[in-house]
């Protein structure tokens, strides 16, 4: 029974820490990973640069939100993009490094050429909103179409 103990207690720690250690990401999802860090989190949101803005995003993309009636709204990357040159030319881009927006990448989800991410995104360090972010792979390239999120309640 005295061996029996520290047994269940090893077994116990490892399954318990086994789920955190992160399988390495395959080759799509890596080049998922890139397209969503440069185009998104970068060129969108830090920086306002529409080169990585326009090689990640396809032109049709939309954003769609609901508001606190829970009217749906669209935002397509058009008027997102131009409300980035417009705060590019006020100097509030590029974000200040401690005003930079981050994102961690829960999972990404493949089927042929679409795919799904789901991003924990990070605003001063803190967890502010999780986005599902849609891509589809046109012409070898993998391009974001779509943006739904969930705003995390304080």
């Amino acid at each position: 029974m005295k061996k029996i103990v520290p047994l269940i207690a090893i077994l116990s720690t490892a399954l318990w820490i086994l789920p955190k250690i992160e399988a390495p990401l395959n080759e799509e999802q890596q080049a998922i990973k890139e397209v969503v860090e440069e185009a998104y989190l970068q060129g969108l949101q830090n920086e306002g640069d529409t080169l990585k803005i326009d090689a990640g995003f396809h032109p049709q993309f939309v954003m769609i939100g609901r508001n606190k009636a829970e009217q749906l709204w669209h935002y397509p990357i058009k008027e997102w993009r131009q409300s980035k040159i417009e705060r590019k030319a006020q100097g509030e881009l590029p974000l200040a490094e401690s005003k930079k927006v981050s994102g961690t990448f829960e999972s990404i989800d493949i089927e042929d050429d679409v795919a799904m991410v789901k991003l924990h995104y990070f605003e001063g360090g803190m967890h502010t909103y999780t986005d599902f972010i849609a891509l589809y792979k046109i012409k070898g390239e993998w391009k974001i179409i779509s943006k739904v999120f969930t705003k995390i309640k304080a």
